[in-house]
């Protein structure tokens, strides 16, 4: 169980916390939230779940007694019609042969005598829609429909089931057929006339139409709703329709029939046996039964609607759901009505806790006096309150006693709790040129000069929490005017335990301090005089370049030697031997690469490195430094002294494992040898 209360919209650093008395009228529209409403809905969902959940078990167990119940009926109905079809076959086949029996020798062959036989028997007219008399040539002799006899002159011979009668002197029931006299579909059961006992003189057969009336007629009626009803459809042993309450549907394939598709299926998988033993099935939203006529090859299916057998227990559900849906909304409305009796308390507790902020009301004034869990809920937040008075005391003088600590404090700082400000000392803020609480509730990112050195930031100070110590580093960060400044900055958690307690920072100006000890830096490594790296640097440089090479595995080292530079020394002064190492420097400058590294070893000695650079390019490189320095030079008493360059080149390879020393050590040999060679010379 839980309880929301809605409060109004969120509140920022600025809005003092104030719940009023009563709620607004936007909150008594949501009254859907509170907890009588859901638990009248809860109530009323288990009522109805419950409810449905037994009902539709109950339906479920009787409509599927009921499915079996039907399936059984219609198996027995379908049973019933195949019997008594059989037994009408049987029938009319006793009657073929008690007239065929007493048929006399000329109505054999004779036509006039067949006629005359026909008309003397008038009771087959009565199971048949027509009789006739063939001979065994095939020949029709006779045909009599009820009413007249006629002699059309048509020929059996090619009629299956004549050939079936006359070769085996056996009665035959024959597959549908399209008669040749009345041009409709129909079926023939014969009866050979015998001449003596193995001879087949003639042949007595009765045509039954399959689109007018017939055996079927009674049993396959379906009402006046055609495919709406109960149907009986009778096929013969291929599936072909011969009688169907719809004529239209006279011999069609039984395939074609609505909803006995899968059923056709699986007796055609089973090869289509015809046997007397009924098979009922519920599939499509029909029951279909099927038995079969042994003896004559036909099949009997028996089609139902399932809403016409099983429709009043779909009703029967129907109205128990609305039954079920009546007593809950009736439960619920009784729990609605309870629930507001017994949760007068709780509203009353609500009411009294948007009143926690009236500083003005007394603190045990409105609860609910009410015993069990309300009651003691009551009592706690009582409690609670009190507690949170005195709370609100003891903070209030800490939160004076800090202030006063850091409007005092010599060094900057600072408060922070999910990267705001709560709390900035004076210091502080007149490093970052704000003002006063300026920096309360503004959030940390504004002071820091680097978006991505904030970022990197937090990790950073994760990691030191993490393992225990205080973050410690320097960082650039802007004024509130957009000038920056390097700060030494400290961090510490004010719970180790609980990141969002937040973090005590301390901000220091250390920008003198840092160009302080860049220069001393850049001192210790450079030359004054040149402002190149000094020999100390520059072989550091290549011993790096040795342990990492880059930019290929190759690299070139040249070794400069000025000539002549004594003479200019000498003769002009220190001074404008000065200026001439610092042209030497600047034409270095502007002939090696942005990656080479170039440096005054002392003297008149410099050298120059590399990287990626084999020794053809180096040698040309070389010769373009040595005449380029020829060209410098001091005017002394109006003559001009100038300079030349003997140059060492060595081709680097890392893969000699060789020390910085070594190769400075070759270097220096091959300018030795540019020297010996007469000076203004490279050497390799």
């Amino acid at each position: 169980m839980w309880i929301k209360a809605h409060v109004g919209p969120p509140l920022s650093p600025a809005m003092p916390l104030r719940l009023a008395p009563q709620l607004d009228p936007v909150a008594r529209t949501r009254w859907f939230g509170t907890l009588k409403v859901r638990l009248m809905v809860a109530s009323a969902l288990v009522i109805a779940a419950s409810v449905s959940v037994s009902v539709l078990v109950v339906l479920q167990h009787l409509e599927k007694r009921s499915e079996q119940a039907v399936m059984d009926l219609e198996r027995d109905n379908v049973e019933r019609v195949a019997s008594l079809l059989v037994q009408r076959v049987v029938d009319m086949q006793k009657m073929l042969r008690a007239t065929a029996a007493i048929m006399p020798e000329a109505a054999r062959h004779d036509p006039a005598a067949a006629a005359t036989f026909l008309v003397a028997n008038p009771a087959l007219q009565v199971h048949f829609a027509s009789v006739f008399v063939a001979d065994s040539a095939g020949r029709l002799l006779a045909i009599h429909d009820g009413n007249t006899v006629t002699q059309p002159a048509v020929d059996l011979v090619d009629r299956d089931y004549f050939k079936q009668t006359l070769s085996g002197a056996i009665p035959v029931v024959s597959a549908p057929f399209t008669s040749r006299v009345s041009n409709q579909p129909a079926i023939t059961l014969t009866m050979p006339v015998m001449d003596g006992h193995t001879k087949v003189a003639a042949v007595l057969a009765g045509t039954l139409r399959l689109a007018s009336r017939n055996l079927f007629d009674d049993l396959t009626y379906a009402g006046s709703s055609g495919g709406d009803s109960i149907a009986t459809i009778i096929t013969d042993g291929r599936g072909q329709i011969i009688s169907h309450p719809l004529r239209d549907r006279i011999l069609r394939p039984i395939e074609s029939e609505p909803g006995l598709a899968s059923v056709v299926a699986r007796w055609t998988a089973q090869g289509r046996p015809v046997e007397p033993t009924g098979l009922a099935s519920h599939t499509e939203g029909r029951f279909v039964a099927m038995a079969g006529v042994p003896g004559a090859d036909w099949m009997v299916f028996r089609v139902a609607p399932d809403q016409q057998l099983l429709g009043g227990v779909v009703q029967a559900r129907r109205e128990a759901m609305q039954w079920a849906t009546g007593v809950a909304l009736l439960g619920s409305l009784l729990i609605l009505g309870l629930l507001a009796l017994l949760l007068n308390p709780l509203s009353r507790l609500r009411k009294r806790a948007l009143d926690l902020q009236d500083s003005q009301r007394p603190i045990n004034e409105g609860w609910p006096r009410v015993g069990g869990e309300i009651g003691q809920l009551s009592q706690v937040l009582q409690q609670v309150l009190a507690q949170r008075a005195q709370d609100e005391q003891a903070k209030h003088v800490l939160v004076q006693q800090m202030g006063s600590v850091l409007a005092a404090a010599p060094i900057g700082i600072a408060f922070t709790r999910h990267r705001r400000f709560e709390l900035a000392g004076a210091e502080f803020s007149a490093l970052l040129g704000w003002a006063g609480n300026d920096l309360v509730g503004r959030e940390a990112r504004e002071i820091y000069a680097s978006e991505n050195e904030y970022e990197a930031l937090g990790s950073q100070v994760g990691a030191a929490f993490a393992a225990g110590r205080p973050y410690l580093g320097e960082l650039q960060f802007r004024r509130r005017d957009g000038s920056t400044f390097w700060g030494r900055l400290q961090g510490r958690p004010v719970d180790a335990a609980d990141a969002a307690a937040g973090t005590i920072w301390l901000l220091e100006d250390v920008t003198e301090r840092r160009e302080t000890r860049e220069r001393l830096s850049w001192t210790a490594s450079h030359d004054a005089l040149t402002r190149l790296l000094n020999r100390a640097s520059f072989e550091e440089r290549l011993g790096n370049w040795l342990q990492h090479p880059r930019q290929g595995r190759c690299a070139a080292l040249l070794f400069i030697d000025l000539d002549h530079f004594k003479a200019v020394n000498d003769n002009a002064g220190h001074a404008a031997g000065d200026g001439v190492l610092r042209q030497v420097a600047a034409m270095l400058h502007l002939h090696v690469r942005a990656g080479d590294t170039a440096a005054r070893l002392g003297g008149d000695e410099f050298a120059v490195l590399l990287p990626g650079c084999v020794a053809a390019v180096a040698l040309q490189l070389a010769e373009r430094l040595r005449q380029a320095i020829m060209l410098i030079g001091v005017d002394h008493q109006g003559r001009r002294l100038c300079v030349g360059a003997s140059i060492g080149v060595v081709e680097i390879d890392p893969a000699l494992r060789a020390a910085p020393e070594a190769w400075m050590a070759r270097v220096d040999a091959a300018c030795y040898a540019a020297k010996h060679a007469g000076r203004g010379n490279v050497r390799l």
